[in-house]
This record gives C-alpha cells, sequence and structure tokens, in this order.
C-alpha cells in the first residue's frame, strides 16, 4: 500500500512538471521532486551535466574520470545534501545515478573492495582513448559539449528512511556548495501537508512542508 502511495505521488509531480520547467536543459538550474509518505522520502534530481562537472560528454583522459568519480561520491553521500532535522533521525537507504553520457562504473558508490581496481582501470584506460557512449557512437558530431552545443543531462534518485517521521517538517538543500555552477532549484513537493513548489537557490536553499 505504501509503495502504492509512493507512485501516486511521483506521478502527481510528473503530471505538475509544467509549471516549473523553464525549457529543457538550462544550464545552472535544475530541478527537483520530493515524495514524503510515512517514514520514506522519496528525492529526485534532474540537472545538466554542465551544473556538476566542466564538460557534458564521456570522461576523455583520466582527469575528467576523476571528477566524475569525486562527483559520484558527493551524491552518495546524500546525508551530505539533504539534511533533515536531526530529531527525524532519517538515513539514506538508496541511491541511484544514471546519465547517458557517463559510465555506470564511475556513478557507482564504490567499496572497500574498489580503489585497487579503480587503479588498474585507471591504468588501462590511460592507455587507450576514451570511448564516448554507444547512444552516442554513431554521432560524434554531437559527443561534446564544447564542440557542436551536445547536452547531457544526470539524474539522481534518493531514498531516505526517518526513525521519527513525526520530526519530518522539511529539509535543507545543500547542493549549491557542492555544485558551484548551479544557481535554481525548482522543486515539487508532495507530503502530508499536500502539494507545494518552491524555487530554491544559494541565499534560500531550505524547505518546509
Amino acid at each position: 500500500m505504501k509503495n502504492l502511495i509512493l507512485v501516486t505521488a511521483c506521478t502527481v509531480l510528473l503530471a505538475a512538471a509544467p509549471a516549473l520547467a523553464h525549457g529543457p536543459h538550462e544550464h545552472g538550474a535544475a530541478r527537483l521532486d520530493v515524495a514524503v509518505e510515512g517514514n520514506i522520502v522519496e528525492i529526485s534530481l534532474e540537472s545538466p551535466l554542465a551544473n556538476a562537472l566542466p564538460f557534458e560528454h564521456a570522461p576523455r583522459d583520466a582527469a575528467q574520470r576523476q571528477a566524475v568519480q569525486n562527483m559520484a561520491a558527493t551524491l552518495h553521500k546524500a546525508e551530505n545534501i539533504f539534511v533533515f532535522p536531526a530529531e527525524a533521525q532519517c538515513r539514506i537507504k538508496k541511491v541511484t545515478l544514471e546519465s547517458e553520457a557517463l559510465p555506470e562504473a564511475l556513478l557507482a558508490a564504490k567499496t572497500a573492495a574498489q580503489p585497487e581496481q579503480a587503479q588498474a582501470s585507471k591504468q588501462n584506460a590511460s592507455a587507450a582513448p576514451a570511448v564516448e557512449p554507444k547512444a552516442h557512437a554513431d554521432h560524434d558530431e554531437h559527443a561534446g559539449h564544447d564542440e557542436h552545443g551536445g547536452h547531457a543531462d544526470l539524474d539522481a534518485s534518493f531514498t531516505f528512511e526517518c526513525a521519527q517521521p513525526e520530526a519530518l517538517r522539511g529539509m535543507d538543500v545543500r547542493l549549491f556548495s557542492a555544485w558551484p555552477a548551479l544557481h535554481e532549484l525548482r522543486v515539487q513537493i508532495v507530503s502530508p501537508t499536500g502539494q507545494h513548489a518552491a524555487e530554491l537557490n544559494e541565499q534560500a536553499h531550505t524547505l518546509k512542508w
């Protein structure tokens, strides 16, 4: 039943999307959907990749691969990005990161066994040219944002579980400090108090419901 309610909430958020959309792929802006049901908070983030990285294509060298891994590591520590009242005792349960421009391996959460694997992959990759994702392999003219205006997005989802949901009154969004190129978040919220819309920026980054 709880899953059905969350799916319904997400459907409402999708239906409301045109109200906040100011045009596709707008650098400096991103979309955030928040669904609160019981002790579960589902957060969906949709952003141009340029808000998080200085490029919008598959990483082409070791420095760019490291930049992707650093970005992913920041988002996997979602409790530092979406900060709930301490008394709500919220814990991150799941993080999913996706981008058609970036390799899944670089977006995955790192485990204790991975540093050596990452170093080996880095050495192997440095000996071979970077390969664009399959979706763009046949269209080199659109492979990178720097060349012909090609664009790519990042889609991220986060699931939090809160031990004291009655203390869930809002959250502080600290994505602006992590992504200096981001200047505006357009937010839709579905919570027990109803449906809300908000816009956040570097100065005003707290949500209440």
